[in-house]
């Protein structure tokens, strides 16, 4: 069997309750009463038993994505949490009070326990500050002792000024000499304590019942069991939505179809508004049951996953045959086909997708659904992030119910969107994937500025930590295009001040300087870094965006660079990361050492932008300054040479680059020959990807290049060639997912 997994999570039953189990499993009550729990009879234990987990092995649930469970319990509609629904907190005291401390803040916990292990004293003191509820379970049917330490722990707790209830498991106990004596202690529990009344539930083949110690009666609770034990009729079997309990956190006088109820004297009142208790009477009437299929081709269920897909008409692909052959849970409700949901792992992406769902018009219920979905999370015992795309526009495959349930929206895109059961990280490389689906890269899109702007906040803050003024194009300002650039001639605001025109030219875009898109940056390292690859190379160094990406990643990053300054700023902004850093030097002859897994590089436009060092002046060999182009493409030639030489086999060199014109205004044609330098020194252009940028400052500039038949770039190439044999790419690359 099956242990549970590690890791933290929340989730919405059926009856409306958020279970955040600290622990599951229960390894002392199954080492007390043994196969089937406490009495034989623990919920539970059935449960686990049903899915294959080991209820006898306690695990604490430590891991996982704190941040979607906090979310839960702050969203969620009831004042309260339960702790100790799949197994019992007792197992773990300490990390179970560090949770109700942490999650206290926004809803009260309410902890259910039969007291396997005492709390200690200060585990109590804590409880008390933090507001906490706990439930003592205990019954007739425990042993003498068992009962009289669970009261102890009971009245410790209200001693000490802790809200305490009993959760009492009661029963309707037959006319035996052993009937009788369970009743006797039981009248004695409702006489002298404050107590919750929990209905056992026992099938009418148990030995008990057999031997007439305990009646039980039909009721299809929306808890699972059609037969129950019910010793006072005021007992409560429904939702958690009318129930007068409310776990203890604030018992209550409601009113529930044509009865009220008053929990302080356990009384049930006919009430005169004409209603009957036919609406509470409804709650019990469904058996909701979830079945398992590894695959619906052979279930015997495909034809009514069929059905139910094309009259649905959102899950219609559920009716193909490739779509069938994933796995499903099944809903029946009363021993019918109610409803389907399926989905597949992906081991290979490490990935848990949730694929099509749907429930019969007249079956479909939120909380039915709801529930439908977590017995597929129970299926994830592997830790993979769950993915769900749904629509804004659907009743149930919808993004409040996956709210609800712990997902979080990771992408919106034309009325859908992509949600994730785990953390954003884990899903961040389909959120790049979206952002380029094809060979143009738009770098204007709402998602691609969004991400852009969070790493350019990270960078602003690294430079700011380490004193280097405008980290993001640290020594470059005012280089693009010299000071009458297009960007400060359309950016530039004049303002009257004393009577006098003042030129403001502080909105200038990139501060007149070209900056590399760390967004870009993260994608072509995601992309073309292979599964077992560290190593990044870049011959032409430049800005700080890549090295900084690639250190945000854990990589190794050597960039060579001429001009010291740059050098040094990029070098303070990366000191976080000790595999990053700046080789002052002249990347046309600079061998770096060893061999790496990616070459990227970004080199200047031939005489586009000024580069200079301290001193104000370039540096000698700086090839933005050589006298010809063609002294410009082999110097550059013969860095990408090098590290070509530096570069292992079945691995990418990737060039963000651009064309520029001649004196003429005719192109050097500068991406052209890029091309063919990489197909004549054995490699293969396997990608060209047209990079877009803003077309603001464009705009302006056409209106004087028009008349000369010109048209302003507004895009980069992305140019991506291989070295090695492309057939094995999808061995070495680390696998995408599902889109």
């Amino acid at each position: 069997m099956k242990s549970y997994l590690p890791t933290l999570s929340a989730s919405l039953n059926r009856k409306g309750v958020l279970d955040v189990d600290t622990v599951k499993g229960c390894e002392l009550g199954v080492k007390a009463h043994g196969i089937g729990g406490c009495y034989g009879l623990c919920y539970a234990y059935k449960m686990a038993e049903l899915y294959g987990f080991d209820f006898a092995k306690s695990v604490s649930r430590k891991g996982g994505d704190k941040s979607s469970v906090e979310r839960m319990v702050k969203t969620h509609s009831k004042p309260w949490f339960r702790i100790g629904t799949m197994g019992d907190p007792c197992h773990d005291w300490d990390y179970t009070v560090d949770v109700c401390g942490w999650l206290g803040k926004y809803r009260t916990p309410v902890i259910v326990t039969k007291s396997w292990k005492d709390l200690s004293d200060d585990h109590v003191k804590a409880l008390r500050d933090i507001g906490a509820v706990v439930n003592i379970s205990t019954s007739p049917l425990d042993s003498d002792g068992e009962r009289d330490h669970r009261l102890m722990q009971y009245l410790r707790l209200k001693d000490n000024s802790v809200g305490a209830v009993l959760r009492v498991v009661t029963a309707r106990f037959g006319n035996t000499v052993y009937g009788q004596g369970l009743n006797e202690i039981q009248r004695d529990l409702f006489a002298r304590f404050r107590v919750i009344d929990n209905p056992l539930r026992i099938p009418k083949t148990n030995h008990m019942v057999i031997d007439g110690h305990i009646i039980v009666e039909r009721h299809r609770d929306l808890g699972g069991g059609s037969c129950v034990s019910i010793a006072n009729r005021s007992a409560f079997l429904g939702t958690c939505d009318t129930c007068p309990d409310q776990c203890g956190v604030k018992f209550q006088k409601i009113w529930i179809g044509g009865c009220v109820v008053d929990k302080q004297n356990g009384d049930v009142f006919k009430c005169g508004h004409g209603e009957s208790t036919a609406k509470q009477g409804d709650l019990f009437l469904d058996r909701v049951e979830f079945e398992y299929v590894k695959s619906v081709i052979g279930s015997g269920y495909e034809e009514a996953v069929a059905k139910l897909a094309i009259d649905d008409k959102v899950a219609y692909r559920a009716a193909r045959k490739n779509m069938q052959i994933h796995s499903a849970i099944i809903l029946k409700i009363n021993g019918e086909f109610s409803g389907f949901f399926t989905f597949q792992v992906n081991h290979d992406a490490g990935e848990f997708c949730l694929l099509q769902s749907a429930m019969l018009l007249d079956r479909k219920d939120k909380a039915i659904y709801s529930e439908m979905v977590n017995k597929i999370i129970e299926q994830n015992t592997y830790g993979y992030p769950m993915i769900m795309t749904v629509s804004t526009k659907h009743d149930l495959e919808c993004p409040k119910v996956f709210n609800a349930i712990g997902f979080q929206t990771y992408l919106t895109l034309s009325g859908f969107e992509y949600m994730v059961y785990g953390t954003l990280e884990q899903v961040r490389m389909k959120r790049l994937a979206h952002a380029t689906m094809t060979n143009t890269w738009n770098s204007v899109k709402g998602d691609w500025l969004k991400m852009k702007k969070e790493w350019n906040e990270r960078i602003e803050a690294a430079g700011e930590k380490h004193g280097i003024l405008n980290p993001k194009f640290a020594s470059r300002e005012g280089c693009w295009q010299g000071e009458s650039g297009f960007s400060n001639v359309v950016l530039t605001e004049r303002s009257i001040d004393d009577d006098k025109v003042v030129v403001n030219k502080g909105k200038s875009l990139n501060g007149n300087a070209s900056v590399l898109d760390p967004v870009a940056c993260e994608c072509i390292l995601r992309f073309f870094m292979p599964k077992e690859g560290r190593r990044i190379y870049n011959p032409f160094g430049g800005g700080v965006q890549f090295g900084f990406v690639s250190g945000a990643y854990g990589d190794e990053y050597v960039a060579s660079e001429i001009r010291q300054n740059q050098c040094d700023a990029n070098n303070k902004i990366c000191s976080e990361f000790p595999g990053v850093r700046w080789v002052k030097s002249d990347s046309a002859t600079y061998k770096p050492e060893g061999m790496f897994d990616l070459v990227f590089t970004c080199p200047p436009y031939y005489r586009v932008e000024k580069y200079v060092d301290y001193d104000g002046q370039p540096p000698e060999g700086e090839i933005n300054h050589l006298g010809t182009y063609n002294d410009f493409r082999d110097t550059l030639f013969a860095g990408y040479k090098v590290a070509i030489d530096h570069l292992n086999d079945n691995r990418f060199f990737v060039v963000m680059t651009g064309d520029s014109r001649d004196k003429n205004g005719s192109y050097h044609c500068h991406e052209a020959e890029t091309e063919i330098f990489f197909k004549e020194s054995g490699l293969s252009v396997y990608n060209k990807i047209i990079y877009l940028e803003s077309e603001f400052t464009r705009l302006a500039q056409a209106k004087k290049t028009l008349d000369y038949r010109k048209f302003p770039k507004r895009e980069q190439k992305i140019i991506v060639a291989y070295k090695g044999d492309a057939s094995v790419i999808k061995d070495i690359f680390p696998p995408i997912g599902r889109l």
